[in-house]
């Protein structure tokens, strides 16, 4: 089955550094990978790559078996790749609703999968803050906010850098509850979290990343088993 996203020796990097070297990484439809390493190993490097945020120095992006190594974020992002960035990128003058509506499309095939009702059955909680301001909002409801927002463009792939980072253990839940019901839906997933044991229970392979180079990758079930790997490349 041919990749949605694909990097063949990605090469990038900010300044005169090199922090992407070489990497290799693929992800099919229906699947969920787990981009794990430690801090500082490339990961939030290689998922600006992959979107056109950094530009590749080396080797090739591509989207469904083409070469996208040169187009625009956009581009990318009209192609059915959505990003829940590091941060969450919330708008916090407008409301949940002005937020989510703003980022409304149909997907790269012209369907709504996930209109506005279905957002909104999926986050009870900014259904009922839909007329909160996004700065008015916990960390946990932004997050929410910022994946509903990227599920609002009826994306094929679902790029989740960090997405629990910083939240209360409840809330944190709740989002991987929230990861689980996307996948369940069909779309891919790329997840990248520092809770290990929770990204090996949900993906179908994790990809470690050290100094950016991919180090291992396989199934999860393969990593549980060496416990040497984990500590080495994860400090589990």
């Amino acid at each position: 089955m041919t990749p949605i996203l694909e990097a063949r020796g990605l090469a990038s990097g900010y300044g005169a550094g090199l922090v992407l070297r070489g990497v290799d990484l693929a992800i099919r439809p229906g699947e969920a990978i787990g981009l794990m390493g430690r801090n500082g190993m490339g990961k939030t490097t290689l998922i600006r790559t992959l979107m056109g945020q950094v530009p590749a120095r080396g080797g090739h992006v591509l989207i469904d078996g083409a070469d996208a190594t040169a187009e625009a974020p956009f581009r990318r992002a009209r192609r059915g790749i959505a990003v829940v960035p590091e941060g969450r990128g919330v708008f916090g003058t407008l409301s949940v609703m002005e937020n989510l509506r703003l980022a409304a499309r149909p997907g790269a095939d012209g369907r709504v999968d996930w209109p506005l009702d279905r957002v909104m059955a999926l986050f009870p909680r900014l259904a009922e803050r839909s007329g909160h301001r996004g700065d008015q909002l916990s960390g946990g409801e932004q997050q929410m906010l910022s994946i509903g927002r990227a599920l609002m463009t009826s994306p094929r792939l679902l790029v989740l850098d960090e997405a629990t980072e910083g939240l209360a253990p409840l809330m944190r839940d709740a989002i991987w509850d929230t990861i689980r019901a996307v996948r369940q839906a069909g779309i891919a997933t790329l997840v990248v979290d520092r809770t290990v044991a929770a990204v090996l229970s949900l993906v179908d392979r994790a990809d470690i990343l050290v100094k950016g180079s991919l180090a291992w990758s396989g199934p999860p079930e393969r990593l549980q088993a060496d416990p040497e790997t984990m500590h080495r490349h994860l400090g589990v």
